[in-house]
């Protein structure tokens, strides 16, 4: 790929619940609000790890590197741990001479970094494989009203029950395929996604008697957040719940 000399390409691969940020080309003044703005979008999907592939990666002025640490923290933001893989020897060079590598973590290959992410303190997590039926909404409150209670987050399970319900009975009507629902209990988060199998965008439906867009506008009215991450076998569709404050 032969660039201009100010050009930076960054290239986003959602696969949730891990995200792959590709920078290819030269790092500069002029070029680093892009990858700010790549990673900043790329962690609104609230992945659980994101990691930053630098091996395209030309840092010409070095102090954008400082970028990363700036990211990382938006990251514990969002529950997501975001790390980096694939320096060339000279650049990792400059991330442990500027002292991003010790505000961020290094790795040699995306492998790597996955293993060492696994070895830390996870968040918590329960999941539930369910069939495209009726009764897929009954058991995805279940799971949530389970996790609550044990999570001791009791305060956000009618709400998280609600949300979960509309969002598996969209994938019921308009996805139609087997569905893994998760409840993740994240460091400001209470997290919950509903996996399927087809590509196709979310539907703006309500069930019957109801008003065209009641579900989805509940889910949107009743989280922090929400969002639709197409991934290479379908996508999954996801909303956060937001802890209090501990004082």
């Amino acid at each position: 790929m032969n660039l201009d000399a100010d050009e930076l390409i960054c290239t986003h691969e959602p696969d949730f619940p891990v995200a792959v940020l590709r920078p290819v080309g030269r790092l500069t003044f002029a070029t680093v609000p892009r990858l700010r703005q790549a990673a900043q979008k790329a962690l609104t999907d609230h992945p659980e790890v994101l990691l930053i592939d630098l091996a395209g990666l030309d840092a010409v002025d070095d102090i954008t590197l400082t970028a990363f640490p700036m990211l990382a923290r938006q990251g514990v933001d969002t529950g997501t741990d975001v790390m980096l893989v694939g320096p060339d020897p000279h650049l990792r060079e400059l991330l442990e001479r500027l002292g991003v590598a010790r505000q961020v973590p290094v790795h040699h290959d995306a492998p790597g970094a996955l293993a060492a992410h696994a070895r830390l303190p996870g968040p918590r997590r329960m999941e539930v494989a369910l069939a495209a039926e009726p009764d897929a909404t009954s058991a995805a409150r279940d799971l949530v009203d389970r996790a609550c209670t044990q999570w001791k987050v009791t305060h956000l399970a009618d709400t998280a029950a609600l949300i979960v319900t509309e969002l598996v009975a969209n994938a019921v009507e308009h996805a139609g395929t087997p569905m893994q629902i998760s409840v993740v209990l994240r460091n400001r988060h209470l997290h919950l996604a509903v996996r399927d199998e087809s590509p196709l965008p979310l539907e703006r439906s309500g069930g019957e008697d109801e008003e065209p867009g009641r579900g989805l506008l509940i889910v949107e009215g009743m989280s922090s957040a929400w969002g639709c991450v197409h991934t290479g076998d379908g996508k999954v569709v996801w909303a956060t719940l937001r802890l209090p404050v501990k004082r």
